[in-house]
């Protein structure tokens, strides 16, 4: 090592430790940290990190990238015994620009081992920082008032990444305090913890942010499951949607994946405006596999599919953003059961549908097509369900258990709509091996009509985080 560090003479330095490296070996770093541009410690113990930063004051005038995923193989009882350095870490380096501070473990690591690492947080200040990533695991708290203190001291930051795989505590957090973050673009947000990621979203503000994602991941190990808290109640979400953007919404998808395990439910709700700004909601259901004597799951997606899009639907009625909606995309890539075995989803698609239009575009994509098409019969009537102005209906790849009864109610809804006198100015099919004649059935009724042959494209989990 002494001789390749002196074969790199005055060249950058991408150094890359772990909890392997004898502290003897470190110690040849210390002439050379004006040369460090990428300084990464893989699955190292916190003491070695905080003596590497000790006997290193730097200055680190070419570090960009700092990348912690520390661990310490300790016991429970001694985990107290854990203490920072009182000294930030690693605070002479002016031109850093991006922070990754990660607590997974490594197999060999012990189960206690699942850090409280967060909290060495508040010993790291960055004022020119731009991108920071953080991914907590851990059985203890997570306190957000340091990710608060960490984010207004680094007034520069343009991306955030957070996952918090923990409980989540606010304490010390006063209800009215707001960081603003003036050249915020993309904030991915996480967590295991019911509502917290609204929570902590509502206190953090940046009206010039591109891209936000606001998901949370729910792991169970029962089968029996409780009320899918997926999305943020209306005071939440108002105070949410006039910090992150002032720009009325004009397109909204909603798209809902049941299956395969582990993943038992992905639901997600995202928002666009018109300055390209988008705001996406999430819900993750995944079964637990790692909790020792977990059985497995039997939950029906008919269970599940009537909540999450009567959640979603009441969101999307209630934005005070949604009020010019032109564009509305629903997606889901399961059969549920017809419309009159699932109390309410009729009544359900029917407020969705008074709530928004007109709308220059409506598509619907690997839906089952029985809850939008078959209201339920009221005293041995049907009541059609009364679809907005439309300008253009895209219907791709329907999911319905018989394709002639499908394409015979597709008909029928295009003809009920003209006879109300609010027909669809354009109908495209997309599917593959389209009925014959199609496109001849559906013109008497629409101003245009449209029939591909098109090949099916599964629908991915939905998860935007990339970490």
């Amino acid at each position: 090592m002494k001789t390749l560090l002196e074969r790199a003479k005055g060249s950058p330095l991408d150094i890359f430790a772990s909890y392997a490296d004898p502290a003897s070996a470190m110690a040849l770093l210390t002439p050379h940290t004006k040369q460090i541009k990428h300084l990464g410690f893989v699955y190292d113990q916190w003491d070695d990190i905080q003596r590497f930063s000790a006997a290193n004051p730097g200055p680190f005038p070419l570090l960009r990238t700092l990348a912690i995923n520390a661990a310490k193989e300790i016991d429970e009882e001694d985990a107290d015994e854990m203490t920072p350095s009182s000294l930030p870490l690693f605070s002479n380096a002016p031109n850093l620009t991006e922070f990754r501070l990660h607590s997974e473990r490594s197999p060999s690591i012990s189960y206690f081992a699942l850090l409280r690492h967060f909290v060495f947080l508040g010993h790291f200040v960055f004022p020119n920082l731009t991108v920071f990533e953080l991914s907590v695991a851990s059985v203890k708290k997570f306190h957000v008032s340091q990710l608060l203190d960490f984010l207004e001291a680094s007034p520069m930051l343009r991306t955030v990444r957070v996952r918090i795989t923990a409980s989540i505590s606010f304490g010390g957090v006063p209800e009215g305090r707001l960081v603003i973050l003036p050249s915020f673009e993309t904030l991915y947000l996480v967590t295991s913890d019911c509502e917290s990621h609204y929570v902590i979203a509502a206190h953090i503000s940046c009206t010039s942010a591109k891209h936000t994602s606001l998901i949370h991941e729910k792991f169970v190990d029962e089968n029996r499951l409780t009320v899918l808290e997926s999305f943020p109640d209306p005071d939440w979400w108002d105070r949410i949607v006039r910090q992150y953007t002032k720009s009325p919404v004009e397109e909204v998808t909603l798209k809902i994946k049941i299956g395969p395990d582990p993943i038992i439910a992905c639901c997600s709700l995202t928002f666009w405006s018109p300055d390209a700004v988008v705001i996406r909601l999430g819900f993750k259901l995944a079964e637990n596999y790692e909790k020792e004597g977990s059985a497995r799951l039997h939950i029906r997606s008919s269970d599940l599919y009537p909540e999450l899009f009567s959640s979603a639907s009441s969101i999307i009625q209630e934005d005070p953003l949604s009020v010019n909606i032109k564009r509305l995309n629903i997606y889901n890539n399961f059969l549920v059961l017809g419309s009159d075995q699932i109390p309410g989803i009729a009544d359900e698609v029917r407020s969705l549908f008074q709530s928004v239009g007109p709308l220059e575009e409506l598509t619907m994509y690997c839906c089952d097509l029985r809850p939008y098409l078959t209201p339920p019969k009221s005293r041995g009537v049907r009541k059609p369900i009364v679809f907005p102005p439309v300008r253009e209906l895209t219907i791709s790849h329907p999911s319905y258990p018989r394709r002639e009864e499908c394409m015979a109610a597709i008909v029928g809804l295009v003809k009920s709509q003209h006879v109300q006198g609010v027909p669809f100015e354009r109908v495209t099919i997309r599917m593959e091996e389209p009925p014959a004649a199609m496109v001849e059935r559906l013109s008497p009724w629409v101003g245009a009509a449209y029939c591909y042959n098109e090949r099916y494209v599964a629908i991915g989990d939905d998860d935007p985080s990339p970490i």
